[in-house]
């Protein structure tokens, strides 16, 4: 292709270095100083884990204050989005594992109690639609805590209430559901996930995430045995795509409280007007912090990719580290930078990322004087 005219930036968060808005400004001043002619768009991109919320809250979404609870039922103040009749709640903002005190992992303890809350307080703003992104979860509980905040009731065998997290989990015989908020009746609920793990099983909540958040092998095994016997208590089958998400609540939305689950990166770029930003664009940049081969699944960059080949745009990649090339020429890349390959090492990389992926804007402008680098897939 020729000199672009027209770029559009639209990398998600390079984890543990620099969030989104800090890495799409970055790039975007490298490609401006190589294209100085060139218009160039940026539009943040996520797929429902932590950082989603600032996402749309650069794209016109206002954030509300909300008290809520940590993970560990800690008090804590936060905030969620509001257009319209529309609210955006990130469990990782409200009760994800980056609330932990001190980081430390709480398999057992941790809740999504305050995630119940933070619904109560969209219900009292009057919305008609409460989207939910539950990726970044520190809890197991299966939505036990989600729903006790909002009114359910979960008992064990002599009939006394259980902790809401995954000791309760292990405990819970019955579950009365008829005390649950009424508005929620009148309410589109929608989680917003970018896993398809079922509820139990080898590929569900406590086999697959359970270890990261702080389960020992054996608690493993109870906590997924656990989650069978919630799903029959919620009236739901335990092997759907998705309702191991979030360590099972995907389950308590779709099951306990009769929401939806959708894929999270569509729902961001819909949410952010992605497709209006691409049309016209000669070129696509995007990127994250690693582009391995769990990118293609779910991510928001890969979105990206589709979309913007489905528009015969061509696309490039800036990651911070680069494990695979799978498939990417198929999807019109014609460039593809790590951030590691300019630093030499992974620690200067996330180190001095945002300097780096200026660089690499820089770099990519001045690649683009070569035609046969870039072709219309």
């Amino acid at each position: 292709m020729t000199t672009p005219h027209r770029v559009l930036v639209a990398a998600d968060k390079f984890k543990g270095s620099v969030d989104g808005a800090t890495a799409n400004a970055a790039i975007a001043r490298g490609l401006s100083s190589a294209l100085p002619e060139a218009e160039i768009r940026v539009r943040g991109v996520a797929d429902g884990g932590d950082g989603t919320l600032a996402v749309l809250l650069d794209n016109g979404f206002q954030a509300e204050p909300v008290d809520v609870a940590g993970p560990t039922l800690l008090p804590r103040r936060s905030m969620i989005g509001r257009r319209g009749d529309e609210a955006f709640v990130e469990l990782a903002e409200i009760c994800g594992i980056v609330q932990l005190p001190g980081g430390q992992l709480d398999g057992l303890g941790s809740s999504t109690w305050g995630l119940g809350l933070a619904v109560r307080a969209a219900l009292d703003l009057g919305v008609r639609t409460i989207h939910i992104a539950i990726g970044g979860s520190a809890s197991t509980d299966g939505g036990l805590g989600l729903l006790s905040a909002l009114g359910a009731v979960a008992t064990d065998a002599d009939g006394e209430l259980v902790t809401n997290d995954a000791a309760g989990l292990l405990k819970v015989a019955e579950l009365d559901l008829s005390g649950l908020d009424q508005r929620l009746r009148a309410v589109e609920i929608v989680a917003v996930t970018d896993v398809r793990n079922p509820l139990t099983g080898p590929d569900g909540a406590a086999h697959v995430y359970g270890p990261q958040k702080g389960l020992t092998p054996e608690q493993v095994l109870a906590v997924d045995a656990a989650m069978a016997r919630w799903a029959q208590l919620l009236g739901g089958e335990p092997n759907i795509p998705g309702t191991g998400a979030a360590g099972g609540v995907g389950a308590g939305i779709l099951h306990g409280l009769g929401g939806k689950l959708t894929p999270g990166a569509p729902f961001v770029l819909d949410a952010v007007g992605f497709d209006e930003a691409l049309a016209g664009a000669d070129l696509v940049v995007t990127g994250e912090g690693s582009w391995d081969e769990q990118s293609a699944h779910g991510k928001a960059p890969a979105e990206v990719l589709r979309r913007a080949h489905a528009n015969r745009v061509p696309a490039a990649i800036i990651a911070g580290r680069v494990t695979t090339r799978d498939g990417l020429a198929e999807l019109g890349v014609g460039s593809v930078t790590a951030l590691v390959d300019l630093a030499g090492s992974a620690e200067t990389a996330m180190r001095e990322a945002e300097r780096l992926l200026e660089r690499a804007g820089a770099e990519l402008g001045q690649e683009l004087g070569f035609p046969s680098a870039f072709q219309n897939g």
